[in-house]
């Protein structure tokens, strides 16, 4: 049994990782899903901060039964995530309580524009947090954890060319994402979300040869195996 750690900025961020989090937490890995933010900027949803806030929770929920996953929240503040070293070590802390050997995260696109800026800077924050959780620190009640840990992004194809990829065959788990999208439908606002998604594990699932598929940028890969998953 291994631990998964997949940290976002914001709920339905997760939505590229849906099928991959099913596959670990049903073959009885430890499964983890982290937010920055609890989303309360949204641009859809109704009501004051804290009313959006709420609803967001309520999403996650249902998501953390849908997937099979334990469901953690930051209090970082929607749209203004900074990279600091305080934001790092605060990340850091859950790395050491939550102790994964596998991270998946936002990429960092190397275009400007490109991207929520919460998403770069999530991107940012991990890589920080990982070598943050390694140190010792007196007020922590958690000890370090310097275990070697995989990291893998997003795959952007307009931006990772030449990469190493790795795809996860996500095909048996396809009712379990539309779910996913139904339960987040009215955060993601006139978006054809569904049509997207679809589109996008088509696409990977051609490369992959398979029907269905989710794929990552590998960053770090402890088993030294470019197409295995080291969990």
């Amino acid at each position: 049994m291994a631990t998964l750690l997949a940290v976002f900025a914001h709920p339905d961020d997760e939505l590229n990782c849906a099928g991959t989090l099913i596959n670990h937490s049903e073959k009885g890995d430890n499964v983890h899903l982290l937010f920055l933010t609890k989303g309360e900027n949204s641009s859809f949803l109704d009501g004051n901060p804290e009313e959006r806030a709420n609803k967001r929770k309520e999403h996650t929920k249902k998501i953390e039964e849908l997937l099979g996953v334990t469901v953690h929240f930051l209090d970082f503040p929607d749209s203004h995530v900074a990279v600091t070293v305080e934001n790092a070590y605060e990340l850091a802390e859950k790395i050491k309580e939550i102790r994964p050997n596998g991270i998946i995260t936002w990429n960092l696109p190397n275009r400007p524009g490109a991207a929520h800026p919460d998403h770069r800077a999530c991107s940012r924050l991990v890589f920080d947090s990982i070598h943050y959780a390694r140190y010792r620190n007196q007020n922590s009640p958690y000890e370090p954890w310097r275990e070697p840990v995989s990291l893998y992004q997003y795959y952007d194809p307009q931006v990772d060319q030449g990469c190493q990829v790795y795809y996860v065959d996500v095909t048996d788990h396809v009712k379990q994402i539309y779910k996913f999208i139904e339960i987040y439908q009215e955060a993601y606002g006139d978006w054809p979300i569904k049509k997207f998604k679809e589109t996008l594990m088509r696409s990977f699932g051609r490369e992959a040869n398979v029907e269905y598929a989710e794929a990552f940028k590998i960053v770090v890969n402890t088993a030294k195996a470019p197409k295995t998953l080291p969990l």
